[in-house]
């Protein structure tokens, strides 16, 4: 009996998925290595970004500038405001010096200015120099407070002069006052300015004399001053250290007992008495 051959074994009994699979890694690039696709006509024929023009940039630069002058300014503005906080944290008390003519108004306010930190000791050697050239050794502490060369030439304040002194809480102005007669308008217009008077008196043998009797500004500076608004009064009795003075008790008490009375005959209370230099 003839019997039908079996089927020869086929050569792609391995899974046709996977023979497909193998093939196809063979023949086409995976989509991991395909190629760049080609920049269409449309992208291609776009128009460029145009470039910002040097008039944009200057704009750009300029707005830059006045931001950084803004925040420049804005920045001093606090710093100022920090001092001026620290400059109201502090009292202000103006001085007016007043007296009569070399009683040693000026002097004392430069020696002032100079035990307060105030002038340097270069500036004080140079004034000293001055005044010994002058021949007017004596005047040098002066000069601080003097306002221009004639004065110091003359030795005689003029015009009102003007200085700052300060302390740990208060801020002090020192109005140096004319002290001869001709200039009383000028005195008049420290004084108005002032909430301390301090009235200098000269010890020496005729100087208090002259400037106590009727002609001289002692008395009459006391009373504008009352008169001005000035309410407080410190005396001080200057040069005690003079010649004709020699630290004299006697000549301290003679000018003490002539000025209470007449303060408080001018409005002026007098707890304390006077204070001496």
């Amino acid at each position: 009996m003839e019997h039908d051959a079996p089927p020869a074994p086929s050569h792609h009994a391995q899974d046709d998925g996977a023979v497909d699979d193998w093939a196809r890694d063979d023949a086409e690039p995976s989509d991991r290595h395909a190629a760049p696709a080609e920049e269409s006509p449309e992208a291609a024929d776009a128009p460029a970004a145009p470039a910002p023009s040097a008039e944009g940039v200057n704009d750009i630069q300029s707005s830059l500038q006045s931001l950084e002058l803004k925040t420049n300014a804005a920045a001093h503005e606090d710093v100022q405001m920090v001092a001026d906080e620290e400059e109201e944290a502090k009292r202000h008390i103006n001085l007016v010096f007043i007296g009569h003519v070399d009683a040693g108004k000026s002097t004392a306010g430069g020696q002032i200015l100079f035990l307060s930190g105030q002038v340097d000791d270069r500036t004080i050697q140079k004034y000293e120099k001055e005044a010994k050239d002058k021949s007017r050794e004596s005047w040098y502490m002066a000069y601080i407070m003097d306002t221009n060369e004639e004065e110091r030439l003359k030795g005689k304040t003029v015009e009102v002069g003007r200085a700052h002194f300060e302390t740990e809480n208060t801020r002090f102005t020192i109005l140096d006052a004319p002290g001869h007669k001709s200039y009383v308008p000028n005195m008049i217009s420290g004084a108005s300015q002032a909430d301390i008077g301090v009235l200098v008196i000269s010890a020496r043998k005729g100087e208090f004399e002259t400037g106590y009797e009727r002609g001289g500004q002692t008395r009459e500076h006391v009373l504008l001053a009352k008169t001005l608004g000035v309410a407080k009064l410190v005396v001080v009795i200057n040069k005690m250290d003079e010649p004709t003075v020699q630290w004299s008790k006697e000549r301290y008490d003679e000018i003490e007992g002539k000025m209470i009375p007449f303060l408080r005959s001018s409005g002026y209370n007098v707890k304390k008495g006077t204070m001496s230099l």
